[in-house]
């Protein structure tokens, strides 16, 4: 169906993207008034909503919450494509959270929490969310929604678009995009997350990430053994703990 889909106010999925975005930036809810914090992860989504933000001419500032283990690609693009995007550092110290907390696991995704969402306190926060990309984000009823914590709210202006719209955009508006997705790159972001598909391509393409998690997994073996807990399923080595975990059984 495309970017010309028209709903039922015979207005297609860029017009509607835009008004969202209009629309929102009039509320009142940011105590502050500074406009829209603009969540800026480097990936095709957030090159899509950055540049709705610029078509729709709302007040935004953009951000990069740096995470220590994103692909250095990413980086290199964001400072190529958009220097004006601010990088915030919330992660500091993130080997020594991995030994403290444990793994990053599907149960217990700690990781989102501390690198993806600690910016945007007290602000209305332009988000990527699409409902085609399936699991929790399919229950998103609404493209306004006020977050639990830290007085956030999130608009979502392309949570109707599919991944194909989302090409389309990005070629019809010739926008830059990471060299990642011409490599056979589905997705992008963190190195190893626990829900990604591509493991095996990941730990070809980033050996150095790779072996700072087998060094983390060395260092939380080693610690269980010294303080004599017990070890869940019995790993006797951080090899052993990290192939455990990149077969996300």
């Amino acid at each position: 169906m495309g970017l010309g889909q028209l709903n039922f106010e015979g207005k297609n999925k860029i017009e509607v993207a835009i008004e969202i975005l209009k629309e929102q930036e009039t509320t009142n809810y940011s105590p502050y008034g500074e406009g829209y914090y603009l969540a800026f992860s480097g990936g095709k989504d957030s090159v899509v909503i950055y540049d709705l933000a610029v078509k729709a001419g709302v007040k935004f500032d953009a951000h990069y919450c740096v995470s220590p283990i994103d692909p250095p690609q990413i980086y290199q693009f964001i400072k190529d494509n958009y220097p004006d995007v601010q990088w915030d550092y919330h992660a500091k110290g993130w080997w020594n959270m991995v030994v403290k907390k444990g793994l990053p696991m599907r149960q217990a995704r700690w990781c989102c929490q501390v690198i993806k969402e600690a910016g945007g306190a007290g602000r209305i926060i332009i988000v990527g969310n699409r409902r085609a990309e399936g699991g929790s984000i399919r229950r998103y009823q609404s493209s306004y929604e006020v977050g639990r914590k830290y007085g956030k709210a999130f608009v979502r202006p392309i949570i109707d678009f599919d991944n194909n719209d989302v090409w389309e955009y990005i070629k019809l508006n010739n926008l830059p995009y990471c060299s990642l997705y011409d490599e056979g790159f589905k997705r992008l972001g963190c190195i190893l997350c626990p829900f990604s598909r591509e493991i095996e391509r990941e730990m070809r393409y980033f050996p150095k990430t790779v072996k700072a998690y087998q060094r983390a997994c060395d260092r939380i073996v080693a610690n269980a053994i010294l303080s004599g807990r017990e070890r869940k399923h019995d790993f006797q080595t951080g090899k052993e703990l990290f192939e455990w975990w990149i077969k996300r059984d």
